[in-house]
């Protein structure tokens, strides 16, 4: 009886070692397609929350049109009731005037917020000094 596989090579006993080389190798091409795996599944989870957060911010903007809807309702209401006392003209200004302050201030109050609202990215740029601070140690060496 002969030692040889099918295709005529040795037969392999399951016992026999492969070159380190091959085993790293092997080990890198793993790793790299694991890693792009995981890319993937990022990409597609990212994808996906987008998606749902969209659906969101588009139902979120159709109730912000019917709420203006709803306050020029409302106006109309109060100029309509102001308009049993006075003259329909001064109802409709009374309101108008109203509606004008009420946006002054949200206007106000708005741009203190912008004003007091930290950089965009402060992290991101934190976190991009501290390792141009490491890369330069490490070169330093």
């Amino acid at each position: 009886m002969s030692d040889r596989g099918q295709n005529g090579g040795a037969a392999t006993t399951g016992t026999e070692r492969r070159p380190v080389g091959v085993v790293i190798a092997s080990a890198v091409a793993g790793f790299r397609t694991l890693a792009r795996q995981h890319v993937e599944l990022a990409k597609t989870e990212v994808a996906e929350a987008a998606s749902v957060r969209g659906q969101g911010v588009g139902m979120m903007a159709a109730a912000a049109v019917v709420i203006m809807y709803a306050i020029g309702f409302i106006a109309a209401a109060g100029a309509a009731a102001l308009a049993l006392v006075w003259p329909v003209w001064a109802a409709i200004l009374t309101v108008a005037i109203v509606m004008i302050v009420v946006a002054l201030a949200l206007v106000l109050v708005g741009r203190r917020v912008i004003r007091n609202a930290p950089p965009p990215a402060m992290q991101t740029q934190e976190t991009l000094k501290e390792d141009a601070r490491w890369a330069k140690r490490l070169i330093e060496r």
